[in-house]
């Protein structure tokens, strides 16, 4: 009965990782999308900046929007969810080695 209340215990982690791996996956993606699509906007301005660092400070400036930071949130937020999801599967992989040591003691 234990086992198989840990055997899913697992399988439901894993599926959390999953899912958090897919969220954060698309997160990056999306802000990937978006720092994209302004860098493209603003092509011509950015190449006309002097030199790198005034085309860096430019284009932070073109970043700071909302949507940027709302963006910027959403793949923190995928992040720690990831980050949760594969400590929880660590915890239940050392759960299963201490019960297969109690058993073979």
């Amino acid at each position: 009965m234990i086992n198989d209340a840990l055997i899913e215990e697992i399988n439901a982690a894993y599926r959390r990782l999953g899912a958090a791996t897919e969220d954060l996956a698309s997160a990056d993606c999306e802000l990937a999308e978006y720092v994209r699509r302004v860098r493209l906007d603003n092509a011509e301005a950015i190449l006309e900046a002097k030199n790198e660092r005034t085309a860096s400070l430019y284009l932070d400036g073109l970043l700071d929007t909302e949507e940027h930071r709302r963006l910027e949130d959403i793949r923190a937020r995928a992040e720690l969810d990831h980050q949760h999801a594969r400590r929880e599967v660590d915890r239940l992989h050392l759960i299963v080695r201490l019960l297969e040591t109690r058993a073979r003691g």
